[in-house]
């Protein structure tokens, strides 16, 4: 039976949808054969590895050169080793403010010994005290106040003029408490000394001049660059900056922000950065505050009002702020790629004409992304908007047009396209809880290549599987007209989901752009299975090759971080694998619908489809239960390339007092924190020991329950993720820390009560200060910082340095009641957290004995592959 449409007029028959018993695949020159398939499996065999070579491909490091003129990485690393063995370095503590500081300055004036007699070279140091507030992104945002943080400048430039215009580059030197900052960021001060180097021995690059900010307290939370571009006397010269910083351990840095607009500087480093690697996908990204860290180039576009360039070192996350961020693990070639790239885009913009009034050109948002590390791609997003909205109408003809001529296979095209992206999105949720509830999460964590095996594989196979399934089901008569409204119904989605990101200005949907490229195919003639192959592929090839080189990139970077994000990491895991999966299954479609197939029709039933998808299944689990018995813990401990669990553990004293002022708590408590979804209990000897409990809140109305938070990050940990026992080993510390009201005013503020208090903490260099009134009270203002809205309750920082790392904060803040009700006579729970950081404080017998248990087992068995941050605390909670 066949059916017919109309247009213009004259009546198109359509191919019957009737299985002919008389029709036969072999008879049809135009079916493709599996030598077909082999080729394309080797095709995109090859991208899959090409893209992973590529990703990890790294120049050969290279020696200075007779003229100095080249970046040398053979030069910068010994530097870059020597300050790495100064050990931990937090901001106050003798090895960040002494020995790593000097060794810096002392470099300096070393270089500036040997430089041109042409050449400026004035070298400063600053130590500042300042306030401001962090808004909510990688924390839920808090107020900062520092004293005598220290900065280390250098600025070049040629005499015997002073130049007005200067690009600033920036590095920090200090580090995570228990990190020795090999990567993050000794790294780009080493790279930084080098660029100096270069550049006292070359005064005519310098057409203006550069400041090299060695900054001394970036970890805790940015504090040193919030002082130099606020205060420094030098800061109103700058015009652009790049920052220098790292959340992983070498590899290819990557362009993660630019701006803000100013295409200008964008466009300095897209053309002439030697190995450009960058993505306005990843810029979104790290903005929207799924990426978890964040950097100095806030401070300076926020604060400093300066446009600039944020560049990074993000792969080999594994040991950023661990004991295992040393130089030596820095992969080979990682600096010199980096240097080069500094290097030539400074050069870049010190010749730019743009320089001197960036904020002419301010004005354009771009896309960018660079081909497979091959070249780099960039156009204003308003052509992109225009070149989107084009194809997306074009696509919308195509479908149209097919619709009306074929409407019968057209409809069913479209049954067995929603059929085929169910099946897969299916499979992808069954791994998804199949792997928590076999192994816990997280199995790919050392071997990447097994989040492939686990929602990769399934993903194909179930997609091209369900597609041979379904299209045994339509006659061989019309199996062409099917598989080209297949692959228009592919156009089509992609094309939606395109128009959401151009309507919403999201860059990043150049992926899906290149995705719509096969709409050419649409208007060429069919010349045969061989032509209809080659087209398909070539023209899909772009598209899918940048998503699985995107899904290579966001593996690579991501799959390091889930050891330190709470949630779920298998389903953002799976969406990234799923991403290439579904790109390369649904490009495929078409091939798909015109290959000989074996099935008869009565074969593609609704249960042989279950009976499908079961199998996947099954067999994905059957391979992945034979690694999981290879590879039963997804942490390694190896001295070259460890991929340990990270953990947090407190040892803190705890007084806390009633609204009467009597101590209703005075003991001391262990917490053992788990960064990772696995939880509290994936720790050895904290499952393993019945005194670890989970949390009880001692005060009802505490949203940090009493857990020493260093930053705001209450809402990363859950339940599961943290336990606490007490311990026999009394805290002593060289003085009290203490908490005390020195003024308590009643007022009124627009007609509600208010309350003023005076308050004083004496405490640690780095202290946390938890505000939190009662219920029915808001903090409507601190000395610190005015909030933009009241708030039920707020977080503190204040951080310094000074002999003995003893510190004195003063400072005020207002409650303002909501209500009408009776107040109550102490409606404000102030905590305080003395944080002991660094010194012969910092660490206890009991977290020295723990550390030392995990350094003997782990070289044993992967279940004690851990690396912990550990310090001890002085806590105090009083009601004012």
């Amino acid at each position: 039976m066949s059916t017919i449409s109309r247009r213009r007029g004259k009546p198109i028959e359509e191919p019957p949808l009737i299985q002919n018993p008389e029709d036969s695949e072999k008879d049809d020159p135009s079916l493709l054969s599996s030598s077909h398939w082999l080729a394309i499996f080797l095709i995109y065999s090859t991208v899959v590895l090409g893209s992973i070579y590529l990703h990890k491909c790294l120049p050969t490091p290279l020696e200075p050169n007779k003229e100095n003129s080249q970046f040398s990485e053979v030069r910068a690393i010994k530097i870059l080793e020597e300050l790495s063995n100064f050990g931990w370095k937090p901001a106050g503590s003798h090895n960040c403010e002494e020995l790593t500081r000097n060794r810096i300055l002392k470099e300096l004036q070393l270089i500036k010994s040997n430089a041109a007699g042409d050449v400026r070279f004035d070298i400063d140091t600053q130590y500042v005290n300042g306030c401001f507030d962090i808004p909510a992104h990688d924390t839920e945002g808090m107020n900062i106040c520092y004293k005598n943080v220290s900065n280390v400048i250098a600025r070049l430039g040629q005499t015997p003029k002073h130049d007005s215009i200067a690009v600033l580059l920036n590095c920090h030197y200090d580090s995570w408490p228990t990190s020795s900052a090999g990567s993050d960021d000794l790294s780009s001060c080493a790279l930084m000394l080098e660029l100096i180097r270069i550049y006292s021995s070359h005064p005519n690059l310098l057409k203006h001049d550069v400041i090299f900010l060695f900054n001394g307290a970036e970890e805790s939370s940015l504090l040193a660059a919030h002082g130099f571009i606020t205060q420094h006397r030098w800061r109103h010269d700058i015009r652009a900056f790049i920052n220098l910083e790292a959340s992983g351990s070498g590899g290819r840095e990557l362009l993660f922000q630019a701006g803000p607009a100013n295409e200008w500087l964008l466009n300095s480093y897209l053309e002439a950065a030697v190995h450009p690697h960058c993505s306005v996908l990843g810029q979104e990204v790290f903005q929207s505050g799924v990426y978890p860290g964040d950097t100095d180039f806030r401070v300076f576009r926020d604060h400093g009002r300066v446009p600039g360039l944020d560049l990074a070192f993000v792969q080999n996350g594994y040991w950023w702020h661990t004991e295992f961020d040393e130089a030596f693990r820095i992969a080979s070639g990682s600096l010199q790629r980096a240097g080069e790239n500094v290097l030539s885009t400074l050069n870049h913009l010190l010749a730019s004409p743009y320089l001197e009034k960036p904020a002419e050109y301010a004005d354009r948002k771009t896309v960018f992304f660079d081909f497979l590390g091959l070249f780099v791609v960039i156009y204003p997003l308003s052509i992109a908007h225009l070149i989107n909205i084009t194809v997306i109408l074009l696509v919308f003809y195509l479908a149209f047009k097919s619709y009306r001529t074929y409407s019968s296979i057209f409809l069913i095209a479209a049954r067995d396209y929603i059929l085929v992206c169910a099946s897969m999105t299916t499979v992808i949720y069954c791994m998804i809880q199949m792997s928590l509830f076999n192994y816990g999460a997280l199995r790919w964590y050392t071997r990447h290549w097994l989040a492939t095996v686990a929602y990769g594989l399934p993903c194909v196979w179930t997609g091209l599987s369900v597609q041979g399934l379904l299209a045994a089901r339509v006659p061989v008569k019309a199996r062409k007209e099917y598989a080209r409204s297949l692959e228009i119904q592919h156009l089509v989605v992609i094309s939606l989901i395109l128009f959401v990101f151009t309507y919403y200005n999201i860059a990043s949907g150049f992926l899906f752009a290149l995705q719509l490229l096969p709409v050419i195919k649409m208007q060429l003639v069919d010349f045969g299975p061989n032509l209809n192959v080659l087209s398909t592929v070539l023209l899909s090839l772009p598209g899918c090759s940048m998503c699985i080189y995107t899904a290579e990139m966001l593996l690579s970077i991501f799959i390091p971080i889930m050891g330190r994000t709470s949630g779920n990491p298998e389903p953002i895991v799976a969406t990234f694998v799923g991403f290439a999966g579904f790109a390369i299954v649904l490009s495929l479609m078409g091939l798909a619908a015109r290959t000989k197939n074996s099935r008869s029709p009565e074969e593609s039933s609704v249960l042989n489809l279950i009976y499908t998808l079961a199998g996947v299944i099954l067999s994905t689990l059957t391979i992945l239960y034979v690694f999981s018995c290879v590879w039963p813990s997804p942490y390694n401990f190896d001295v070259q390339y460890p991929t340990t669990k990270r953990t947090q553990f407190f040892h803190v004293n705890q007084l806390l007092y009633t609204r009467e002022v009597e101590v209703s708590v005075n003991e001391t408590r262990f917490y053992a924190i788990s960064h990772d979804y696995r939880g509290a209990d994936d720790i050895p000897f904290v499952y393993a020991d019945d005194n670890y409990t989970v949390l009880h809140c001692h005060y009802n109305n505490n949203p940090y329950c009493e857990v020493p938070y260093l930053f705001p990050t209450r809402n990363r940990i859950k339940e599961r993720h943290i336990r606490v026992r007490p311990v026999e080993e009394r805290l002593k510390f060289p003085f009290e820390t203490r908490l005390e009201s020195k003024l308590k005013k009643r007022a009124e503020i627009g007609g509600a009560a208010s309350i003023e208090y005076s308050l004083s903490v004496i405490g640690t260099g780095q202290i946390s200060v938890y505000l939190i009134p009662d219920d029915g009270w808001t903090v409507a203002s601190t000395s610190v910082a005015v909030p933009s809205t009241p708030q039920h309750h707020m977080f503190l920082y204040f951080t310094c340095s000074a002999p003995g790392n003893r510190c004195q904060w003063d400072f005020d803040i207002v409650i303002k009641k909501m209500d009408n009700r009776v107040s109550d006579e102490k409606p404000l729970l102030v905590g305080v957290s003395s944080h002991y950081l660094h010194g012969e404080h910092m660490q206890s017998k009991s977290i020295r004995n723990m550390i030392q248990k995990i350094h003997e087992n782990r070289v044993k068995s992967p279940s004690w592959a851990i690396t912990a941050s550990a310090w001890n605390v002085d806590q105090i909670y009083k009601y004012f």
